[in-house]
């Protein structure tokens, strides 16, 4: 079990669902080699359970530790229980590919038990090798949980329950160097009501996404090439009235090069904008420049440093927003102490910038304008490989949230403050088969 918290705590929005994909399920592949400490401190775990053509990867977690703020408001400090379990299976044949995953995390706070929740995922997916080409399909179903303190949402205390449906068809087309990868992507989100004195119906932002992509690479060499994204989606929300004035057509594109074969530098780089539409016939269109940055910087054997960057149109995270324009930057730094203790430390800025003209027939809050959400993170880790199989570790998180603008009642919940900070210190244990 790993004792720790996940330090993307506020990596909850929806657009960017993808990023809470499994990366060892066929199909969901990341885009950026780890860095030199992780891919080391992957090298020393277990290799898994061999069963004949499949590879067996089971692990669990346990955290234990103290988090000063769990909702957001004054006095709602708990001691902390996270577990956590998955397994995957993944084929070992030749030349296609097939694999499945499964896993649930658990987050109990003693003495804040409106504030506990468990989410749970599935996933599976395949590669077919065509020669020259690649063939890839995936589906996952994920039950997951807003929290008032991720960046994107307001107007929630509680836990929001919600769950995804996504479905994607990869097509990779290989010229030499020059390469077309088109691709679909199926996503259905569904939210539920929030617990609590007074209960919020959220199933008014829930939608369906259907995104069409081309990308084009040109390789300079093995690891190396220049991208060009182009991108359109089309969201449909609830059939209520206020919801489908959200219903939008949106548009990106994107230029930049990928570079991950060099030894102390590793980037990938990608410029462009992007466009969105309301079916409503008043809501003003929202454009913007976008951006993603992802930077590795190996200087020694145990040192990494990642630079990660992004900028992009989000759909929102509450009923009370139309959209919203995330930016967030993060530096983090990681270094080998000994062959089998590793440090970790990390700077997070995140900006949620909101837009809403709405008000909520059936509810008692509204938002005018637009609203802007600032969250500052910091913190690190040790951990510490016991052996191959059992993994220690003690991790520090801080948020600190300030949001301005529009004109928020949150239905008159005592204590409900636009500024909070939050404070988590963890221990525990990772133990993986």
């Amino acid at each position: 079990m790993v004792l720790g918290i996940g330090l993307h705590a506020g990596k909850a929005h929806a657009q960017l669902i993808q990023q809470l994909f499994p990366s060892d399920v066929p199909g969901y592949a990341t885009d950026m080699t780890g860095s030199v400490v992780t891919r080391q401190m992957m090298g020393q775990q277990s290799d898994g359970i061999g069963l004949g053509s499949w590879l067996l990867r089971p692990t669990a977690s346990e955290n234990v530790g103290y988090n000063t703020n769990t909702l957001g408001i004054p006095g709602s400090g708990s001691p902390a229980v996270q577990t956590s379990a998955n397994v995957s299976a993944n084929s070992r044949w030749r030349r296609h590919a097939l694999g499945a995953s499964v896993g649930m995390d658990d987050h109990r706070y003693p003495t804040q038990s409106i504030a506990s929740y468990t989410n749970w995922h599935g996933s599976i997916g395949g590669s077919l090798n065509l020669g020259h080409d690649t063939l890839s399909a995936a589906f996952s179903h994920y039950q997951y949980h807003l929290s008032a303190t991720n960046l994107g949402v307001y107007g929630v205390v509680y836990p929001v329950p919600y769950q995804v449906n996504d479905g994607r068809l990869t097509y990779t087309k290989v010229f030499g160097r020059f390469s077309l990868i088109p691709a679909f992507d199926y996503q259905d989100f569904s939210f539920g009501t929030a617990p609590g004195p007074i209960s919020i119906d959220y199933g008014t932002i829930s939608h369906k996404v259907e995104t069409g992509s081309l990308t084009s690479r040109f390789a300079f060499s093995p690891g190396n090439s220049a991208v060009v994204v182009l991108r359109g989606s089309a969201a449909q929300y609830d059939a209520a009235v206020q919801a489908s004035t959200n219903n939008y057509a949106d548009g990106a594109g994107f230029v930049g090069v990928d570079f991950r074969s060099g030894q102390v530098w590793q980037y990938r780089l990608l410029v462009g904008g992007e466009t969105r539409s309301f079916a409503n016939g008043y809501s003003p269109p929202v454009s913007t420049p976008t951006f993603e940055v992802n930077v590795s910087w190996m200087p020694r054997r145990i040192d990494t440093v990642n630079l990660t960057a992004g900028r992009h149109l989000s759909d929102p995270e509450t009923p009370f927003a139309r959209n919203q324009v995330i930016t967030d930057v993060r530096l983090q730094w990681d270094h080998e102490l000994r062959h089998n203790v590793f440090l970790r430390a990390y700077g997070e800025f995140g900006e949620s910038d909101t837009q809403s003209a709405t008000q909520l027939a059936d509810a008692t809050t509204t938002l005018t304008g637009s609203r802007l959400q600032k969250q500052i993170h910091f913190g690190g880790s040790v951990f510490w490989n016991i052996d191959r199989h059992i993994r220690a570790s003690l991790t520090y998180n801080y948020v600190n949230n300030a949001t301005s603008g529009g004109n928020v009642n949150y239905l008159n919940i005592p204590g409900r403050l636009s500024t909070f900070t939050s404070n988590t210190v963890l221990l525990g244990f990772s133990f993986s088969g």
